[in-house]
Protein backbone atom coordinates (compact mmCIF):
# COMPACT_ATOMS: atom_id res chain seq x y z
CA UNK A 1 0.00 0.00 0.00
CA UNK A 2 0.99 3.62 -0.67
CA UNK A 3 1.89 5.46 2.33
CA UNK A 4 -1.73 7.48 3.41
CA UNK A 5 -1.03 11.39 3.29
CA UNK A 6 -1.53 12.94 6.71
CA UNK A 7 -2.90 16.54 7.10
CA UNK A 8 -3.12 17.71 10.56
CA UNK A 9 -5.22 20.94 12.25
CA UNK A 10 -3.96 22.72 14.78
CA UNK A 11 -0.45 23.34 16.20
CA UNK A 12 -0.57 22.38 19.65
CA UNK A 13 1.01 19.77 21.95
CA UNK A 14 -0.79 16.61 21.04
CA UNK A 15 -0.53 17.90 17.57
CA UNK A 16 3.11 17.59 18.21
CA UNK A 17 2.79 13.91 19.02
CA UNK A 18 1.02 12.87 16.34
CA UNK A 19 3.02 14.58 13.76
CA UNK A 20 5.79 12.99 15.46
CA UNK A 21 3.79 9.52 14.90
CA UNK A 22 3.07 9.68 11.61
CA UNK A 23 6.58 11.00 10.86
CA UNK A 24 7.74 7.25 12.53
CA UNK A 25 5.07 4.86 10.92
CA UNK A 26 5.98 3.20 8.23
CA UNK A 27 2.22 3.81 6.64
CA UNK A 28 1.96 7.38 6.66
CA UNK A 29 3.69 10.36 5.54
CA UNK A 30 2.82 13.77 7.46
CA UNK A 31 2.31 16.24 4.08
CA UNK A 32 0.65 19.34 5.47
CA UNK A 33 -0.06 20.96 8.38
CA UNK A 34 -2.85 23.57 9.18
CA UNK A 35 -3.35 27.02 11.22
CA UNK A 36 -5.59 30.20 11.50
CA UNK A 37 -1.66 32.22 11.68
CA UNK A 38 0.15 30.71 8.85
CA UNK A 39 3.51 31.73 11.09
CA UNK A 40 2.91 28.90 13.84
CA UNK A 41 1.93 26.52 10.76
CA UNK A 42 5.63 27.41 9.91
CA UNK A 43 6.98 27.03 12.87
CA UNK A 44 5.43 23.46 13.17
CA UNK A 45 6.60 21.69 10.57
CA UNK A 46 10.33 23.45 10.64
CA UNK A 47 10.83 19.84 12.45
CA UNK A 48 9.55 17.80 9.29
CA UNK A 49 11.37 17.99 5.96
CA UNK A 50 8.75 18.35 3.12
CA UNK A 51 5.56 18.91 5.07
CA UNK A 52 3.63 21.81 3.71
CA UNK A 53 2.22 24.56 5.87
CA UNK A 54 -1.11 25.89 4.99
CA UNK A 55 -3.08 28.58 6.33
CA UNK A 56 -6.74 27.80 7.33
CA UNK A 57 -8.59 24.51 7.06
CA UNK A 58 -10.09 24.76 3.49
CA UNK A 59 -6.07 25.15 2.00
CA UNK A 60 -5.56 22.09 3.20
CA UNK A 61 -8.90 20.30 2.13
CA UNK A 62 -7.84 21.37 -1.27
CA UNK A 63 -4.56 19.23 -1.19
CA UNK A 64 -4.27 16.43 -3.39
CA UNK A 65 -1.77 14.48 -1.28
CA UNK A 66 -4.29 14.99 2.02
CA UNK A 67 -5.66 11.53 2.28
CA UNK A 68 -6.82 12.00 5.61
CA UNK A 69 -6.84 14.29 8.44
CA UNK A 70 -6.33 14.71 12.40
CA UNK A 71 -8.18 16.80 13.84
CA UNK A 72 -6.40 18.35 17.14
CA UNK A 73 -8.66 21.59 17.64
CA UNK A 74 -10.81 22.63 20.84
CA UNK A 75 -13.46 20.37 21.40
CA UNK A 76 -15.81 23.16 20.36
CA UNK A 77 -14.39 23.42 16.74
CA UNK A 78 -13.64 19.48 15.84
CA UNK A 79 -17.40 18.49 14.26
CA UNK A 80 -17.07 21.26 11.87
CA UNK A 81 -13.97 20.81 10.40
CA UNK A 82 -14.66 16.84 10.32
CA UNK A 83 -17.57 17.33 8.46
CA UNK A 84 -15.86 19.74 6.07
CA UNK A 85 -13.00 16.75 5.35
CA UNK A 86 -15.45 13.98 5.23
CA UNK A 87 -17.41 16.31 2.72
CA UNK A 88 -13.78 16.75 0.79
CA UNK A 89 -13.45 12.87 0.60
CA UNK A 90 -10.78 12.52 3.44
CA UNK A 91 -10.40 9.88 6.29
CA UNK A 92 -10.61 12.07 10.05
CA UNK A 93 -8.58 11.12 12.92
CA UNK A 94 -10.44 13.55 15.46
CA UNK A 95 -8.69 14.03 18.99
CA UNK A 96 -10.78 13.81 22.36
CA UNK A 97 -14.03 14.69 23.38
CA UNK A 98 -16.20 15.25 21.16
CA UNK A 99 -19.01 17.92 21.77
CA UNK A 100 -21.93 15.41 22.94
CA UNK A 101 -22.70 11.85 21.20
CA UNK A 102 -25.15 13.55 19.07
CA UNK A 103 -21.76 15.67 17.51
CA UNK A 104 -19.75 12.15 17.35
CA UNK A 105 -23.65 10.23 15.50
CA UNK A 106 -23.48 13.43 12.68
CA UNK A 107 -19.23 12.61 12.25
CA UNK A 108 -20.00 9.04 11.96
CA UNK A 109 -22.85 9.13 9.75
CA UNK A 110 -21.20 11.34 7.53
CA UNK A 111 -18.34 9.45 7.28
CA UNK A 112 -20.08 6.01 6.31
CA UNK A 113 -22.22 7.64 3.91
CA UNK A 114 -19.23 9.10 2.03
CA UNK A 115 -16.63 5.88 2.33
CA UNK A 116 -14.08 7.13 4.35
CA UNK A 117 -12.89 6.44 7.97
CA UNK A 118 -13.66 7.89 11.74
CA UNK A 119 -11.95 7.16 14.24
CA UNK A 120 -10.95 9.03 17.57
CA UNK A 121 -7.30 9.04 18.56
CA UNK A 122 -7.25 7.10 21.96
CA UNK A 123 -3.94 5.70 22.25
CA UNK A 124 -3.98 3.23 24.62
CA UNK A 125 -6.54 1.16 22.46
CA UNK A 126 -3.83 0.62 20.11
CA UNK A 127 -1.05 -1.00 22.16
CA UNK A 128 -0.75 -4.57 21.91
CA UNK A 129 -1.71 -5.19 25.74
CA UNK A 130 -5.21 -3.83 25.63
CA UNK A 131 -5.75 -6.92 23.24
CA UNK A 132 -3.78 -9.22 25.59
CA UNK A 133 -5.70 -8.20 28.85
CA UNK A 134 -8.98 -8.96 26.71
CA UNK A 135 -7.82 -12.39 25.48
CA UNK A 136 -7.04 -13.27 28.51
CA UNK A 137 -9.70 -11.57 30.85
CA UNK A 138 -12.17 -15.12 31.01
CA UNK A 139 -8.94 -17.24 32.38
CA UNK A 140 -7.51 -14.98 34.50
CA UNK A 141 -10.40 -13.02 36.43
CA UNK A 142 -13.39 -15.12 34.84
CA UNK A 143 -16.37 -12.36 34.58
CA UNK A 144 -15.50 -8.79 34.82
CA UNK A 145 -17.88 -6.89 37.14
CA UNK A 146 -15.74 -3.71 38.69
CA UNK A 147 -13.65 -1.23 37.22
CA UNK A 148 -11.72 1.10 39.16
CA UNK A 149 -9.79 4.29 37.23
CA UNK A 150 -7.23 6.96 38.72
CA UNK A 151 -5.64 9.61 35.82
CA UNK A 152 -4.36 12.76 36.59
CA UNK A 153 -1.52 14.65 35.09
CA UNK A 154 -0.14 17.68 36.92
CA UNK A 155 -1.34 20.54 34.84
CA UNK A 156 -2.11 24.04 35.91
CA UNK A 157 -1.86 26.98 33.06
CA UNK A 158 -4.96 28.47 33.80
CA UNK A 159 -4.38 30.63 30.93
CA UNK A 160 -4.68 27.06 28.40
CA UNK A 161 -7.94 26.38 26.38
CA UNK A 162 -8.22 23.57 28.91
CA UNK A 163 -9.44 25.86 31.45
CA UNK A 164 -11.75 27.66 28.70
CA UNK A 165 -15.36 26.61 29.00
CA UNK A 166 -16.45 28.16 26.33
CA UNK A 167 -13.61 26.09 24.24
CA UNK A 168 -13.50 22.88 26.41
CA UNK A 169 -16.83 22.64 28.01
CA UNK A 170 -16.35 19.81 30.14
CA UNK A 171 -12.86 20.49 31.18
CA UNK A 172 -10.84 17.65 33.31
CA UNK A 173 -14.54 15.39 32.77
CA UNK A 174 -13.47 15.46 28.91
CA UNK A 175 -10.28 15.53 29.23
CA UNK A 176 -9.18 13.06 31.83
CA UNK A 177 -12.58 10.74 32.31
CA UNK A 178 -12.33 10.16 28.64
CA UNK A 179 -9.85 7.38 29.27
CA UNK A 180 -11.63 6.06 32.36
CA UNK A 181 -14.76 5.71 29.99
CA UNK A 182 -12.66 4.20 27.08
CA UNK A 183 -11.63 1.64 30.12
CA UNK A 184 -15.08 0.86 30.46
CA UNK A 185 -15.87 0.20 27.15
CA UNK A 186 -12.62 -1.91 26.39
CA UNK A 187 -12.08 -3.53 29.76
CA UNK A 188 -15.41 -4.08 31.69
CA UNK A 189 -17.90 -4.20 28.57
CA UNK A 190 -21.13 -3.83 30.08
CA UNK A 191 -23.59 -5.66 28.74
CA UNK A 192 -26.44 -3.29 29.63
CA UNK A 193 -27.18 0.45 30.07
CA UNK A 194 -26.61 2.85 32.11
CA UNK A 195 -28.72 3.04 35.05
CA UNK A 196 -26.46 5.47 37.46
CA UNK A 197 -24.49 7.84 36.71
CA UNK A 198 -23.17 10.15 39.25
CA UNK A 199 -19.68 12.57 39.17
CA UNK A 200 -18.77 14.98 41.87
CA UNK A 201 -16.13 18.22 40.43
CA UNK A 202 -14.06 20.28 41.39
CA UNK A 203 -13.66 23.92 39.65
CA UNK A 204 -10.98 26.46 39.16
CA UNK A 205 -11.45 29.59 40.75
CA UNK A 206 -10.85 31.85 38.60
CA UNK A 207 -12.17 30.51 35.33
CA UNK A 208 -14.73 27.78 36.60
CA UNK A 209 -13.37 25.26 34.42
CA UNK A 210 -13.76 21.82 35.90
CA UNK A 211 -10.45 20.43 37.18
CA UNK A 212 -10.99 17.37 38.97
CA UNK A 213 -13.73 14.64 39.10
CA UNK A 214 -14.61 11.99 41.31
CA UNK A 215 -17.33 9.48 40.11
CA UNK A 216 -19.12 6.33 39.27
CA UNK A 217 -21.30 4.71 36.37
CA UNK A 218 -23.18 1.86 36.70
CA UNK A 219 -24.96 -0.55 34.36
CA UNK A 220 -28.55 -2.77 34.62
CA UNK A 221 -26.58 -5.61 34.02
CA UNK A 222 -24.56 -5.22 37.23
CA UNK A 223 -21.37 -3.86 35.97
CA UNK A 224 -20.14 -0.82 38.15
CA UNK A 225 -16.86 1.44 37.54
CA UNK A 226 -15.68 4.24 39.85
CA UNK A 227 -13.39 6.68 38.50
CA UNK A 228 -11.47 9.77 39.85
CA UNK A 229 -9.49 11.81 37.38
CA UNK A 230 -7.84 15.82 37.55
CA UNK A 231 -4.65 17.66 36.65
CA UNK A 232 -4.64 18.49 40.70
CA UNK A 233 -2.75 15.84 42.36
CA UNK A 234 0.80 17.41 41.67
CA UNK A 235 1.82 14.30 39.89
CA UNK A 236 1.11 11.50 37.28
CA UNK A 237 -1.35 8.91 38.25
CA UNK A 238 -2.20 6.42 35.90
CA UNK A 239 -4.05 3.27 38.11
CA UNK A 240 -6.43 0.86 36.83
CA UNK A 241 -7.84 -2.14 38.76
CA UNK A 242 -10.67 -4.57 37.09
CA UNK A 243 -12.26 -7.23 39.40
CA UNK A 244 -13.95 -10.20 37.50
CA UNK A 245 -15.64 -13.47 39.92
CA UNK A 246 -12.14 -15.42 39.89
CA UNK A 247 -9.62 -12.76 40.02
CA UNK A 248 -8.08 -9.12 39.30
CA UNK A 249 -6.19 -7.43 36.79
CA UNK A 250 -4.32 -4.19 37.47
CA UNK A 251 -1.86 -1.58 35.89
CA UNK A 252 -0.10 1.91 37.05
CA UNK A 253 0.29 3.31 33.50
CA UNK A 254 -3.22 2.59 31.47
CA UNK A 255 -2.86 5.62 30.05
CA UNK A 256 0.37 6.27 28.65
CA UNK A 257 2.65 3.35 28.89
CA UNK A 258 5.82 4.08 31.35
CA UNK A 259 8.33 1.77 28.17
CA UNK A 260 6.74 3.46 25.33
CA UNK A 261 4.66 6.10 26.04
CA UNK A 262 5.56 9.66 24.35
CA UNK A 263 5.84 11.49 27.94
CA UNK A 264 8.22 8.76 29.25
CA UNK A 265 9.96 6.33 27.04
CA UNK A 266 11.37 4.62 30.60
CA UNK A 267 12.87 1.61 28.31
CA UNK A 268 13.89 -0.53 31.52
CA UNK A 269 10.43 -0.54 33.07
CA UNK A 270 8.82 -3.67 31.26
CA UNK A 271 5.30 -3.33 30.00
CA UNK A 272 2.86 -5.12 31.17
CA UNK A 273 -0.23 -6.14 33.52
CA UNK A 274 -0.48 -7.34 37.43
CA UNK A 275 -2.67 -10.29 37.93
CA UNK A 276 -3.76 -12.23 41.12
CA UNK A 277 -6.38 -13.99 42.82
CA UNK A 278 -7.08 -15.96 46.18
CA UNK A 279 -5.57 -15.10 49.40
CA UNK A 280 -2.75 -12.74 47.38
CA UNK A 281 -0.37 -10.66 49.29
CA UNK A 282 1.95 -8.09 47.71
CA UNK A 283 4.24 -10.74 47.13
CA UNK A 284 2.09 -13.08 44.99
CA UNK A 285 1.08 -11.26 42.17
CA UNK A 286 1.80 -11.90 39.12
CA UNK A 287 3.02 -9.97 36.54
CA UNK A 288 2.49 -10.50 33.15
CA UNK A 289 5.01 -8.89 30.01
CA UNK A 290 2.80 -7.37 27.44
CA UNK A 291 5.54 -5.45 25.48
CA UNK A 292 5.35 -3.35 22.20
CA UNK A 293 7.77 -2.57 19.46
CA UNK A 294 6.50 0.51 18.78
CA UNK A 295 4.81 3.17 20.68
CA UNK A 296 0.85 2.90 21.09
CA UNK A 297 0.45 6.17 19.44
CA UNK A 298 2.82 5.13 16.22
CA UNK A 299 0.22 1.67 16.38
CA UNK A 300 -2.40 3.97 16.30
CA UNK A 301 -1.71 5.82 12.95
CA UNK A 302 -0.76 2.08 11.26
CA UNK A 303 -3.97 0.90 12.65
CA UNK A 304 -5.66 3.85 10.93
CA UNK A 305 -3.31 3.18 7.54
CA UNK A 306 -4.69 -0.28 7.83
CA UNK A 307 -8.45 0.76 8.35
CA UNK A 308 -8.52 3.20 5.50
CA UNK A 309 -7.00 0.94 3.03
CA UNK A 310 -8.34 -2.29 3.46
CA UNK A 311 -10.28 -2.16 6.81
CA UNK A 312 -13.92 -3.88 6.76
CA UNK A 313 -17.14 -2.30 7.12
CA UNK A 314 -18.09 -3.94 10.51
CA UNK A 315 -14.07 -2.93 11.52
CA UNK A 316 -14.63 0.82 11.01
CA UNK A 317 -18.73 0.37 12.61
CA UNK A 318 -16.38 -1.37 15.62
CA UNK A 319 -14.30 1.87 16.11
CA UNK A 320 -17.31 4.03 15.69
CA UNK A 321 -19.12 1.61 18.15
CA UNK A 322 -17.14 2.43 20.87
CA UNK A 323 -16.24 5.78 20.59
CA UNK A 324 -20.13 6.45 20.38
CA UNK A 325 -19.99 4.49 23.79
CA UNK A 326 -17.12 6.58 25.34
CA UNK A 327 -18.98 9.93 24.75
CA UNK A 328 -22.13 8.21 25.86
CA UNK A 329 -20.95 7.61 29.00
CA UNK A 330 -18.96 10.79 29.17
CA UNK A 331 -22.38 12.57 28.28
CA UNK A 332 -24.69 10.39 31.37
CA UNK A 333 -21.87 11.51 33.84
CA UNK A 334 -21.69 15.10 32.81
CA UNK A 335 -25.67 15.23 33.28
CA UNK A 336 -25.30 13.58 36.33
CA UNK A 337 -22.46 15.85 37.58
CA UNK A 338 -23.45 17.05 41.31
CA UNK A 339 -21.61 20.67 42.26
Amino acid sequence: MAQLGFGIVGTGMIAGVIAEAIATAKKARLAAVSSRRIQNAQGFVAKFPGTAAVEGVGALLARADVDAVYVATPTVAKEAIALAAIAAGKHVLVDKPFDGRASAVRMIKAAAAKGVVFMDATHFVHNPRTAAIQKSLAERIGSPRSLYTCFYFPFDDYHNIRFDPRQEPTGALGDMAWYSMRAVVEYLRPKGRVTSAMAVPERHGVTGAVTRVSGLIGFDSGEVSTFDVGWTAGTVVQDLLLLGTTGVVGMDDFVLDWTRGFVFRRSEIPAGYTHRSGMATRGDVTFVPAPAEIGQEVSMIEDFADLADHGSPAQRAAYAEASLKTQEYLDALWAGMRG
